[in-house]
């Protein structure tokens, strides 16, 4: 730029050099010149003061992010939990218990929490009907057959059941519950947001392959419950550890079963029949059960097969093994020690009615010994009297013969004045005596029939089937 002289106002036409501007900051210490010039002004001053605070503000303020960074490492693991430390996106720890944990921060290191708790899935709606006026979310409701109407049709894509190996129709319900046990296989393999899904896919094949394998009347017994239940586990559990899932399932229930829905009222008439049965069975065995004690005692069973094979030896025609096990089966009735088919028997296993029969036989069998021992004695004695004196003897006979007749119940006697040669009366019988004997003979039906029918009871405890039967192999 050229340089104009205030006096000469016609520029200077020769170029003057020029060179770039400079800016130099000085610290406080050098506001000074060197002659010891005055400081600078205030507003550089104020400047300079700012700057410097400010910039001790963000070395503090980056020493506290440094610090945060690598303190937000460290987790803490709740109850219920366990966790696994990974370094660069490799596991460095695992199975860490509940606390406190230091780490690396993000993403240099991670801390995985997995839940150690168990776990309930429901399969309410899986394989149910729709819209049978029921809410199929609520198990309890779903599961009440008359909630169904007679009329309802399975709709294929929106009616969901079982198809059993007799190919019927069967609805059911599931309950599942399982726990998380490989850690690191499911860190590695399973999406939380996917885990529920793939429990409810890995239980409802199972439920579909189980259920092809039973029928619907195995199905619908109780007994079969825990058989199907177990077997849906083993098959959900294998489709879970086939992809690495880490997930153990504890226990499938089988919450509730139905038939197909139109034949609910079927189907429960003969369950109910079938419980009928049970019951009216489980009453006869009990029954019989206390008749053969009440017969025999401990020794009933025994009896019955030793008679059995007894009825057999004899049809084969072996009857000397026949005799050899009769005289066992005797000593058994009278309760002496037995050996039938090589079982011992201990002495006094009988009890019951073959007691009490057996001592009534012996009994009868004593009284008519003895009562025939003194008919003959009677006989002996008037057989010496007759040959004493047989007037006296017939005379006495015939008065004790015709005191005992005139005693009969169906005697009537009547008494005829002195004098009378002959007389016809024409009278009716006594009514009280007609009565009276109307009710002994009834008396002795009812028990002549009472006693037939037990005599047909014990028959009917030995009856067997009729044939040769061949002993098992």
């Amino acid at each position: 730029m050229a340089d104009i002289d205030p006096g000469n106002p016609t520029p200077d036409p020769t170029p003057v050099s020029t060179r770039g501007a400079s800016v130099r900051l000085r610290d406080g210490s050098a506001d000074r010149t060197a002659a010891g010039g005055p400081r600078m002004d205030p507003a550089n001053q104020s400047l300079a003061d700012a700057l410097r605070f400010t910039y001790g503000l963000l070395k503090f303020a980056m020493v506290i992010l440094v610090a945060m960074f690598f303190v937000s490492g460290v987790k803490t693991i709740h109850e219920g939990e366990r966790g696994i430390r990974v370094f660069l996106g490799k596991p460095t720890a695992m199975n860490l218990t509940p606390g406190i944990h230091p780490n690396l921060p993000y993403p240099m290191g991670e801390m995985i929490r997995i839940g150690e708790g168990s776990v309930e899935v429901k399969l309410g709606r899986d394989f149910m009907p729709q819209g049978a006026n029921i809410n199929t979310e609520d198990l309890a409701m779903a599961a009440r057959a008359e909630q169904f109407s007679s009329s309802a049709k399975l709709r294929p894509g929106r009616a969901w059941s079982n198809i059993t190996s007799d190919l019927n129709i069967a609805h059911t319900q599931w309950t599942a519950t399982y726990r998380r046990t490989d850690h690191l296989d499911y860190a590695r393999n399973i999406l939380p947001e996917q885990e529920d899904r793939l429990v409810r896919s890995a239980v409802r094949r199972g439920v579909v392959m189980t259920m092809a394998t039973v029928t619907i009347d195995d199905l619908l017994k109780l007994s079969a419950e825990s058989a199907v239940s177990a077997r849906v586990r083993e098959i959900a559990q294998s489709t879970l550890d086939e992809v690495g899932s880490g997930i153990t399932i504890d226990r499938v229930t089988l919450s509730r079963k139905l038939p197909p829905i139109f034949l609910v009222q079927r189907f429960n008439s003969v369950q109910a029949a079938a419980q009928r049965a049970g019951e009216e069975r489980e009453r006869a065995l009990l029954d019989r059960d206390q008749r053969l004690n009440e017969v025999a005692g401990n020794a009933a069973n025994v009896l019955i097969e030793a008679i059995n094979e007894y009825e057999r030896l004899i049809e084969l025609g072996e009857n000397e093994q026949a005799e050899t096990l009769l005289v066992q089966i005797d000593a058994l009735l009278e309760g002496r020690p037995a050996e039938i088919n090589g079982q011992a028997y201990a002495a006094g296993l009988v009890s019951g009615r073959v007691s009490e029969l057996l001592e009534m036989t012996r009994t009868v069998v004593s009284s008519r010994v003895s009562r025939a021992i003194a008919d003959r004695d009677l006989f002996h004695a008037k057989l010496t009297q007759f040959e004493s004196n047989p007037r006296l003897m017939i005379a006495r006979d015939w008065s004790e013969a015709m005191t005992e007749f005139m005693a009969k119940p169906f005697v009537q006697a009547m008494y005829l004045p002195r004098g009378t040669s002959m007389t016809e009366l024409l009278i009716n019988e006594d009514p009280a005596i007609v009565r009276e004997l109307d009710r002994e003979r009834k008396r002795q039906e009812v028990q002549r029939a009472t006693d037939e029918r037990m005599q047909r009871f014990r028959d009917d405890l030995f009856r067997t089937r009729r044939g040769i039967q061949e002993p098992e192999q």
